[in-house]
This record gives structure tokens, C-alpha cells and sequence, in this order.
């Protein structure tokens, strides 16, 4: 089975089949406290992200409370800052949501040009479109036109992209004030 076909059971998956595999499946590992104080819908996203996590890392990874947070934060369009160190899974935070609701777009603001390859890198493995923004960004008008048009499901952002910086206003800058 690929990629494609996992994410797709899993977001077509009932919450009732998707509780009775998930905890078939993940066990010990499932966090049932933190998931038993859900309303349903959020269950079943939480259910949804905690399937998809381990079957697309091999059965190595559950997602962790504050990851799961952080992913319903943002599925029910909260804004969410994650602190935490290198290695923690701050990726999957971004990741998840993209593929449980792939008809939206996400954005996540990143300072670090190394870091912004990165996890375009680790997004485009799951199959989510996703660009880095940054002052070596083309100004290309069809690159433009595309995410523009939402071509990319997923932008990663340097902060210096969303307002006024060294003198000037950047092309994302000027794109979100038009909007």
C-alpha cells in the first residue's frame, strides 16, 4: 500500500474503526488519557494523526501530547507557537494537518534558511506541495501566479517576508496586504 492510499483510509476511516484499529494497533503507546477529554470530531482528527504518524514511520512514532495539540490547534484554524528542541518533532506539527485537510493551505513561519530546506524536504516526501519563501525566492511572475493561485499547500515563511524589511516591502508582503 503507498503513501497515498494510507492517507486516504485514514481520512475516510469512521472514528469508531478508526478507535477499535487504533487501539488494536498502537496500544500502550496511544496517549487514551489526553484523547478520552476530546469531543468527538477532535478524537477523531487525533485518532487520525496518531494512524497516519505511525503507519508512515514504519510503526516507530505515536505523536506526543503537545504534537497533538499543536495539530488540532491548527485544524480548527488556531494559531500555535511550538517551543522545543531540535529533534522533538516540531515537523510533524506541520505536516499532519496538511495531510488530514489537503484542500487548505498552511503556513509556517521559519527563520532559518537550512531549516525552511528541510522541512520542505520532509513535507514533499508526504506528497504536500510546499515552498520556501525567503529573500532568494525568485521574483518569477508564473512562481508568483502559482502560489498565488495555491499550487503550494504549504508555505514556509522567514519572518523578514511579512512586512516591511530593510526599506522595502517583500512580494509576500505586498501579496497579504492585497488580499
Amino acid at each position: 500500500m503507498d503513501v497515498n492510499s494510507i492517507i486516504q483510509a485514514v481520512q475516510e476511516a469512521s472514528m469508531e474503526g478508526l478507535d477499535s484499529f487504533a487501539r488494536s494497533l498502537i496500544q500502550e503507546q496511544l496517549p487514551t488519557d489526553y484523547i478520552e477529554t476530546l469531543s468527538d470530531k477532535d478524537k477523531t482528527d487525533v485518532l487520525r494523526a496518531c494512524l497516519l504518524v505511525y503507519i508512515l514511520t514504519a510503526t516507530t512514532i505515536v505523536p506526543r501530547v503537545f504534537q497533538l495539540e499543536a495539530i488540532l490547534a491548527t485544524l480548527n484554524g488556531h494559531d500555535s507557537i511550538i517551543t522545543a528542541g531540535t529533534g522533538c518533532g516540531k515537523t510533524l506539527c506541520l505536516i499532519i494537518p496538511n495531510l488530514l485537510r489537503p484542500d487548505t493551505i498552511s503556513v509556517t513561519i521559519s527563520p532559518l534558511k537550512r531549516l525552511q530546506i528541510t522541512q520542505v524536504n520532509e513535507c514533499m516526501k508526504y506528497g504536500i506541495s510546499t515552498i520556501s519563501i525567503n529573500e532568494d525566492t525568485p521574483n518569477d511572475a508564473l512562481l508568483w501566479q502559482s502560489i498565488c493561485a495555491g499550487k503550494y499547500k504549504h508555505l514556509i515563511v522567514s519572518p523578514e517576508q511579512l512586512s516591511m524589511f530593510n526599506g522595502h516591502l517583500p512580494r509576500l508582503a505586498r501579496l497579504r496586504q492585497n488580499t
